[in-house]
């Protein structure tokens, strides 16, 4: 898939409002029985999907760089572009034909859980000591490239099941 085939994002919005404000209102809006336009998740499984790599922001837990040293730059590249995801992006890390299991049985604990961990996050990235994180694709990653990463995976999952601008509304 090149570049020029994917979603032109808003690099210009205030990402943290985009966090603060927009998302947690999409989260209130969802229902449970939303369908997807491609991919295996539903809407609950991709709301939990979404917390994995908020996590890696937060966790102590080691990370492991997934990117081979010499592709970094690239990836970094890709990553302060305007492009969007790729549909159908498969990450390394995770299985290509199934969906991991749900943290929560009912919906509404996950749309919780998930507006908890975006305001940790938040928190975490917000606070002075922090600098640099590991993400396990773009590499040692300061503020600006998380609140971009994260944005741009927020986006991609929206547009599984709602085909509208989530930017700015």
């Amino acid at each position: 898939m090149q570049l020029e085939d994917r979603t032109i994002l808003d690099m210009s919005i205030d990402l943290e409002v985009f966090f603060q404000i927009t998302i947690p209102k999409i989260i209130d809006t969802i229902k449970g029985d939303e369908q997807a336009i491609w991919g295996l998740m539903n809407v609950h499984q991709m709301l939990e999907h979404l917390l994995f790599p908020l996590n890696f922001a937060i966790t102590e837990n080691p990370i492991i760089l997934v990117t081979p040293v010499e592709k970094l730059p690239r990836q970094r590249e890709f990553l302060m572009s305007e492009f969007g995801m790729p549909k159908n992006f498969k990450t390394p890390f995770l299985p290509v034909d199934k969906t991991v299991p749900l943290i929560k049985k009912e919906l509404q604990d996950s749309k919780n859980l998930l507006k908890e961990t975006i305001q940790q996050f938040l928190k975490i990235i917000n606070e002075p000591t922090f600098k640099t994180k590991l993400h396990p694709v773009f590499g040692e990653i300061d503020k600006q490239q998380w609140l971009t990463f994260q944005y741009k995976h927020f986006s991609s999952f929206y547009a599984v099941w709602f085909v509208v601008t989530i930017a700015t509304n």
